[in-house]
């Protein structure tokens, strides 16, 4: 799997778009998990878009794009627990400090997980799903 994804990332940096990619021996989990990591780095990149238009061209879209992010929280909120949405909000807005450093995110009970990519986001989410299920 993670081959495929390095000759993915090659071929999208040769053509410049994003390439979508089907694979019919992916099991149902497989599958969502790979729909999951696509949409949270598509509102990743969509975010530091915003941002290095405001830092690096001082081009202000947040007032403009407010209402976008607002319906896609919204979304969140509707769809997962109320950690499991802060902890993707916090993925996407908050993971990093000014200076670029990794902050780990805190759960309710104090917990911090570090989450450098989707995937360990993904990770994350499984395990409160399994903690919120034995409860």
């Amino acid at each position: 799997m993670k081959q495929r994804k390095e000759i993915k990332e090659v071929l999208e940096k040769i053509l410049g778009s994003t390439l979508t990619t089907h694979s019919e021996n992916l099991s149902e989990e497989d599958k969502l998990k790979e729909e999951f990591l696509k949409t949270i780095d598509l509102f990743e990149e969509v975010w530091k878009r915003q941002d290095k238009l405001d830092i690096e061209l001082g081009i202000d879209f947040g007032t403009y794009d407010d209402k976008f992010f607002k319906i896609i929280e919204g979304f969140i909120y509707f769809s997962f627990d109320p950690v499991a949405a802060g902890a993707i909000l916090f993925y996407v807005y908050s993971r990093y400090d000014m200076e670029g450093n990794l902050i780990p995110f805190i759960d309710d009970e104090g917990e911090e997980y570090l989450m450098a990519n989707a995937d360990d986001l993904w990770e994350y989410l499984l395990d409160l799903t399994d903690k919120l299920m034995s409860t």
